[in-house]
């Protein structure tokens, strides 16, 4: 069975939100799942969309309960291939090696995987949400600005001019 590594987390848990890079013994061999970089997302987008489509059609109450470990596991499993291959890039090692893996350690690490790399998911289930919502709310602004009048331009004479005595 695979063994995390006991890791000293901070009081606060910022720096698992720093660094969410885990260290994992899985078939005989100790690697360090790190997040995907920037880069990588945009060059394996083609492998992750698919995994963030499966994963954003999961109705949202499915996701309240313990069970939503396996709802989320099976959405991971419906593109196995693109799992295998982003698992293997994440921990630097072989999609043939991913392979031999025992089924408890394997799941050990596509769970530790998620863990790690779940961020990127979460970012793209929101950004339709908050597009929407900064699209609402440039709507509302421009419908409730009142009419600005441009002020009087032409000169009204006083009644009493000082110095005129």
């Amino acid at each position: 069975m695979a063994k995390p590594k006991a890791k000293a987390a901070a009081p606060d848990g910022s720096l698992e939100v720093l660094f969410p890079d885990r260290q994992l013994t899985v078939g005989g061999v100790e690697v360090t799942v790190r997040e995907l970089s920037f880069s990588e997302q945009l060059r394996h987008n083609h492998l992750l969309a698919p995994l963030g489509d499966s994963l954003a059609a999961i109705p949202p109450q499915k996701m309240d309960s313990p069970e939503s470990i396996n709802v989320i596991f099976d959405a991971l499993a419906l593109h196995a291939d693109a799992l295998r291959e982003l698992i293997a890039i994440s921990c630097g090692q072989s999609v043939d090696w991913v392979d031999t893996l025992p089924p408890d350690e394997g799941e050990a690490l596509v769970l530790t995987w998620w863990e790690v790399n779940s961020g990127f998911f979460v970012r793209r289930l929101w950004r339709p949400r908050l597009l929407e919502m900064a699209l609402a709310a440039q709507r509302s602004g421009a419908e409730s600005s009142p009419t600005s009048f441009a002020p009087a331009t032409t000169a009204t004479p006083s009644t009493t001019t000082p110095g005129d005595s």
